[in-house]
């Protein structure tokens, strides 16, 4: 099943009308400013399929945790890196696959179709080989996703797949998941962060997915921002930074939670 076909399932799952296919009023996120990434490539074995190539940002000393990282409907660009990155100062050992095959869009238009030629299963292949290789390489520490946009709903299905594996998943403006009895197998809790305006993931869906979430007796939190769609990326074209410090804020401070 395509991406965009668990967009369409979900959305219609909703019984919400009038919610655009894909996010609006979104430019391509360019920063000549942006720092060089500080991590490295390596290559992720696929089982049964191509090799996948996964972005690595390590901490200084030991990892206090780990965080797979998932990139927005964009692709794997420096603003993704650069979070890793932030991962990394804070202690975490942070992975963020590439779901493109190393295409990055430099448009909404191209975006669109990158992230509804995205196959959910090949992704999950990807995605569970992302945390084996976190559980590998630093034994013994608990592994968290965390993702914005598309990979919002990519940190979610991630620990779906993963169930016991995942001690937390942080989403940020993410499609949600419409089934609740999919929802039983997350063993740790949820941070939703989302925006009051957002045309694609409305107030309607979110209040949707907070009350299967409820349903499915998992432990969450969410919280909105009076901020549209893509607010937390500083080079997109609906930067917040208020929203977007306190977002942060409360996903330090939720990962230290679920990584302790």
């Amino acid at each position: 099943m395509t991406w965009t076909a668990v967009l369409s399932l979900s959305l219609a799952a909703t019984a919400i009308v009038a919610v655009s296919a894909v996010p609006v009023g979104e430019k391509h996120p360019v920063d000549a400013n942006a720092p060089a990434p500080a991590g490295t490539v390596i290559e992720l074995p696929v089982s049964g399929g191509t090799p996948a190539k996964a972005y690595v940002a390590k901490p200084s000393g030991t990892p206090r945790g780990a965080v797979l990282v998932f990139h927005e409907w964009w692709g794997l660009n420096d603003w993704v890196k650069s979070e890793a990155d932030a991962l990394a100062k804070l202690g975490y050992l942070a992975l963020a696959p590439d779901l493109y095959g190393g295409k990055v869009a430099e448009d909404p238009e191209e975006a669109g179709k990158l992230m509804g030629m995205l196959v959910q299963a090949e992704a999950t292949k990807i995605e569970l080989s992302a945390i084996r290789h976190l559980q590998s390489s630093a034994p013994n520490v608990k592994v968290a996703t965390i993702g914005w946009c598309m990979g919002g709903g990519q940190s979610l299905q991630a620990s779906l797949a993963a169930g016991s594996q995942v001690a937390g998943t942080v989403i940020y403006y993410g499609i949600p998941e419409s089934d609740t009895s999919k929802l039983k197998v997350l063993k740790g809790p949820v941070l939703g962060i989302y925006a009051k305006r957002d045309g694609w993931i409305t107030p309607e869906v979110v209040a949707a997915f907070d009350k299967r979430l409820t349903e499915a007796g998992v432990k969450h939190e969410f919280h909105s921002y009076d901020a549209d769609h893509g607010f937390a990326n500083p080079t997109g074209g609906r930067h917040n930074p208020p929203a977007a410090r306190d977002a942060w804020e409360r996903t330090v401070v939720f990962l230290a939670g679920v990584l302790r």
